[in-house]
């Protein structure tokens, strides 16, 4: 069960979201990429100012810190962020699955800044610097999906995009969808 004191982070393209107190924290940071930190120390640093700067205190031992691991993480990528928030003085790193916050009805495709998720049985990232044509993108995989698509993320272009071949919903709060979800999860301790 998750704590209200408790920390939720989420990456997505070069922001940090962080969940505390019933309220969602974002930050743009240059150490963090595509969902990915990038920069150790640079990261460290920037997390550190965050806290102090929005007054969570953290004890010294016992702390744990609960990150939403997408679906394109890798073994490496998750034993990097539980080495780098154990440095950071995390006592423990529990990581939520990103699919728990879906429904298994419908596919999704997250739909970022500068790349796409794929939220298939076999997670597709694709970077959009070397796919421009969404549509064909999402006419690709239809026989992958479920009756439903729904696209979200944090593209301002999700309301655009159209598809002949299937059938597209969005998230109102498209956007925020996953913060919003998280935000729910603590205060109903779901």
């Amino acid at each position: 069960m998750i704590d209200l004191k408790d920390l939720i982070v989420y990456f997505c393209d070069d922001m940090i979201n962080i969940v505390y107190q019933n309220k969602v924290i974002q930050k743009k940071l240059a150490s963090i990429k595509q969902g990915l930190v990038v920069d150790r120390a640079s990261f460290m640093e920037s997390f550190l100012s965050i806290l102090k700067k929005e007054k969570i205190r953290s004890k010294l031992f016992g702390d744990k810190i609960y990150i939403v691991k997408d679906a394109y993480f890798t073994a490496r990528d998750l034993f990097y962020l539980e080495s780098l928030f154990t440095e950071l003085g995390f006592i423990k790193v529990i990581y939520l699955d990103i699919y728990d916050y879906f429904s298994p009805d419908y596919t999704y495709i997250g739909v970022f800044e500068d790349y796409v998720v794929f939220y298939l049985d076999e997670p597709v990232f694709l970077s959009l610097t070397y796919f421009k044509d969404f549509p064909k993108l999402i006419n690709y995989f239809q026989e992958y999906y479920q009756d439903y698509v729904v696209l979200f993320g944090t593209n301002n272009l999700i309301p655009q995009i159209k598809s002949n071949l299937v059938d597209l919903y969005y998230i109102d709060n498209y956007q925020n969808f996953i913060s919003d979800s998280l935000l729910k999860v603590k205060k109903y301790d779901l």
